[in-house]
């Protein structure tokens, strides 16, 4: 007959060479964190612009190797700013890379519709009658008709006193479809004296598609 201490040590060695036998378990390899770029942000300020205006981008990126903005912009650094001017509504996508993948971010830029008018051409013919002709055309170089697009000179002496008028004809030269030309007409009466004027400025007026009157002015002649 067995003695009880001697049969509890015999279990206890039955048992462990029970776990001694089990098959181990393999450790996993630990997946190492993938550390992506981080865009803080990238906006543009304003995000609406009428055609012609200008917006600025600016942006903040971490942890990035490779900072890249579409539309010709191209490579920058992980802070900054750029100006741009698009001609049309338009999507910027900011993509920031390194070892462990991209991230990309969009902004758009709405660009609202615009007539803008430039005067492409003069030139002033002054008679022995004291009138003096200006001709010449003016462009809508927008994206926009201008609707009653009008054409006014002023004549001023050396103290910038206006001493007479000129408007272009017709008075209306009606509505001017983006990328079209108008020619106009104005003639100055009773400049008897062309040495006082000291200069000739012009105003180009027209409404626009959502009802607002503007305006374009320069110079045109200078003594």
């Amino acid at each position: 007959m067995i003695k009880k201490p001697l049969l509890y040590f015999l279990c206890l060695v039955l048992l462990l060479s029970v776990f001694a036998c089990k098959k181990k378990t393999p450790t996993q390899p630990e997946v190492p964190e993938l550390i992506l770029p981080v865009i803080d942000y990238f906006d543009a300020n304003p995000e609406s612009i009428k055609w012609g205006e200008s917006s600025t981008l600016s942006w903040n990126v971490k942890n990035a190797t490779n900072i890249v903005i579409d539309h010709g912009i191209g490579t920058v650094n992980a802070t900054g700013t750029t100006i741009v001017n698009p001609e049309e509504t338009i999507t910027y996508t900011l993509t920031a890379t390194n070892n462990d993948g991209q991230v990309q971010k969009n902004r758009t830029l709405e660009v609202i519709a615009r007539a803008i008018f430039e005067l492409v051409s003069y030139a002033y013919d002054y008679t022995s009658y004291g009138n003096c002709r200006i001709t010449g055309t003016i462009k809508n170089v927008g994206n926009m008709t201008g609707y009653d697009v009008m054409i006014e000179f002023q004549a001023y002496n050396a103290n910038d006193v206006i001493i007479d008028t000129a408007y272009g004809f017709p008075a209306d030269l009606g509505n001017i479809p983006v990328g079209v030309s108008a020619f106009f007409d104005a003639i100055f009466f009773n400049l008897y004296d062309w040495a006082v004027i000291a200069k000739v400025t012009y105003e180009i007026t027209w409404t626009d598609g959502y009802g607002m009157r503007l305006t374009q002015t320069g110079v045109v002649f200078r003594k």
